[in-house]
């Protein structure tokens, strides 16, 4: 008996079994008791040098040089030791453990077919970027919310659209699915436009669990991190969180630029994200000088360098924006683009730019826009586009037939 076991509270250890019912839970204490110890041996330091510098024969100096030497001793050990791994002892000890919390994520589904027909969704960081009109805020909380009915934990941080904004989208497309001639937008809703259909569409939705939603307004991505953080370690299994969007969280430095403020931002949630095995999506806008070009990396030039921070790169855009002949007028893009919009449902295209686990891909959907519901689809499904825009290149090879 060496006494170690009173000093940490063996009570303390032995309760935790009774209260941690969960791996995630007891992973969780056992990082708080390692932190106290830390704690204790950094106390324990500090109170011998308070010794030493009350001691009349030391030297001062030499009381706050051996004081910044505990200090500097204690950050190194803490930080290194973290980072360091030893190739021999991690296939050791940690290799099969990794790859069983690795499988986890093989089977999980986004619910669109056509993206899991073409990638796994693995833990990572996910950027994904759009056209205006195209959707992205609820392609997301679509996806969140097929995710969690699979069993999964989603978080929904949002600075733009309040809980009533998002829930309303998630009332207005289970009407649509449940009588597509419903016609009861998610403005409508939220106006208290009523229709009985509601009633059973409520009644589900109060019975699912797993979405969730955080709504932010000047917290920087420190302040994120920090709410996440106690969600995350609760968690039986690392949630998929989605942030939207990119741009509008607020620089942690005042003498940052805007894009400087974006990439401290994406490369603090991708340290979080690999060190909580969380899946993390981040929305991001496009650049307006490519709103009317087909959709690249070049789009994403004013969003900081998310093409070598990001695991997997996402972009939709309207599908007709991939089929303009070089040369076509830019009036006559935008408006084919603007007549696009209106359409019902969009034509949609996601293009992967980047998937470091797989090969890069495009899929399609048809998006509801009035009822906040995309179905996966494939390109030749689509008809209204490709006439339109066969009239605008017949218009301009013959010129001369304009009014």
């Amino acid at each position: 008996d060496t006494g170690e076991a009173d000093k940490i509270g063996l009570t303390y250890i032995l309760g935790i079994t009774e209260i941690a019912h969960t791996d995630a839970y007891q992973k969780h204490y056992a990082e708080i008791i390692k932190e106290k110890a830390k704690k204790r041996n950094f106390i324990e330091r500090l109170q011998k040098i308070t010794a030493d510098v009350n001691n009349p024969l030391t030297d001062f100096a030499d009381n706050i040089f051996y004081a910044e030497q505990a200090i500097s001793e204690v950050r190194n050990t803490t930080e290194f030791n973290t980072r360091l791994t030893d190739g021999a002892e991690y296939y050791d000890k940690f290799f099969d453990a990794d790859i069983s919390t690795n499988m986890k994520f093989a089977q999980r589904k986004t619910g669109f077919n056509n993206i899991d027909d073409n990638q796994i969704f693995n833990a990572g960081l996910y950027v994904i970027g759009a056209t205006p009109a195209c959707g992205k805020t609820t392609f997301c909380w679509q996806m969140l919310n097929q995710l969690a009915q699979d069993g999964e934990t989603c978080i929904f941080c949002s600075y733009e659209m309040s809980r009533l904004e998002l829930f309303s989208k998630t009332v207005a497309s289970e009407l649509f699915q449940l009588d597509n001639r419903i016609t009861l937008t998610a403005a409508d809703i939220r106006r208290g436009a009523y229709t009985q259909a509601m009633d059973l569409v409520k009644e589900e939705l109060k019975h699912r669990t797993g979405i969730k939603v955080i709504e932010l307004s000047d917290e920087t991505v420190d302040d994120l991190i920090k709410l996440l953080t106690p969600i995350v370690k609760k968690s039986d299994k690392p949630p998929v969180v989605c942030l939207d969007y990119l741009q509008i969280i607020p620089s942690t430095k005042d003498n940052f630029n805007a894009k400087q403020g974006i990439d401290d931002t994406v490369r603090k949630l991708k340290v979080f994200q690999r060190q909580t095995g969380t899946t993390f999506i981040v929305v991001s806008s496009f650049n307006r000088s490519n709103y009317n070009s087909s959709v690249s990396f070049e789009s994403f030039k004013e969003s900081g360098n998310i093409e070598f921070t990001a695991d997997v790169v996402w972009a939709l855009q309207l599908n007709i924006l991939n089929h303009f002949k070089t040369g076509t007028d830019v009036n006559k893009i935008r408006k084919t683009l603007d007549d696009a919009k209106k359409h019902q449902p969009r034509e949609i295209q996601l293009k992967c730019l980047k998937n470091r686990s797989g090969n890069n891909y495009d899929v399609f959907f048809k998006y509801f826009s009035a009822h906040d519901y995309f179905v996966p689809c494939q390109e030749k499904d689509f008809t209204q586009s490709v006439k339109e825009l066969q009239d605008v290149q017949a218009t301009d090879e013959n010129p001369d037939d304009e009014d």
